[in-house]
């Protein structure tokens, strides 16, 4: 009797664990190459102490390497060796998408088409789409090459770097939320989450998680 009893017990246990694995929450953070290094490493922070499961991905499956200038403030900032190229990335295998900012935001994500695809495929499967500093530049461009299409988030609320700001608010009609250039600020809008600058890169993670949490408490 108690042979079976534990047998019963046991396999209730690796039940348990395997859906407690499967339902682990997945980021994945796109990297530009010439990327901020606090907008890499504060929100990635955030998203690993609150348990989800963080993977990467790059134009190329190679190193990224973060803007030089960084040294000076973030001695620690190196290269990150990516999970996957963009062309791997299966929007179903994750709960959030979420970019990293910085110079490689112009030659990495505004140009590049399966970014753009990957964005409003994450918009049409309602997955959270965060867009941090520069690369919320995207909210201008992505599906609206010709600046005459329907933006992705058009009447949505967003903050966004000020370097971008004709981008997002030209091209891409969103309600735009002003700020200073040093001022963070981060706001979401259903499953749109966007941050304003490098010194909005922690609160950026913590309302990524707390988007998240809310979402999975559903």
């Amino acid at each position: 009797m108690k042979i079976k009893i534990y047998s019963v017990v046991l396999f209730a246990a690796l039940i348990f664990a395997s859906v407690g694995a499967h339902a682990q929450t997945k980021v994945l953070m796109m990297v530009p190459d010439d990327f901020m290094w606090p907008e890499y490493a504060l929100p990635k922070a955030q998203y690993q102490a609150a348990g989800f499961k963080v993977f990467t991905a790059g134009k190329f499956k190679e190193e990224m390497k973060p803007d030089r200038r960084n040294k000076k403030d973030y001695p620690d900032s190196m290269p990150v060796k990516v999970d996957f190229s963009f062309d791997e990335v299966r929007i179903d295998d994750f709960d959030a998408i979420t970019f990293v900012g910085g110079n490689g935001a112009w030659h990495d994500f505004f140009p590049n088409q399966k970014v753009h695809d990957l964005v409003k495929e994450a918009f049409s499967k309602n997955k959270i789409v965060g867009l941090l500093c520069a690369s919320t530049g995207l909210l201008g461009l992505v599906g609206n090459w010709d600046g005459n299409s329907t933006p992705i988030a058009k009447g949505r609320k967003a903050v966004g770097y000020f370097r971008v700001e004709a981008l997002i608010k030209n091209l891409g009609k969103v309600n735009y939320i002003d700020g200073g250039q040093r001022e963070p600020g981060v706001f979401a809008d259903g499953n749109l989450v966007t941050g304003r600058n490098p010194e909005s890169s922690k609160i950026f993670g913590e309302k990524i998680v707390e988007v998240l949490r809310k979402m999975n408490n559903h």
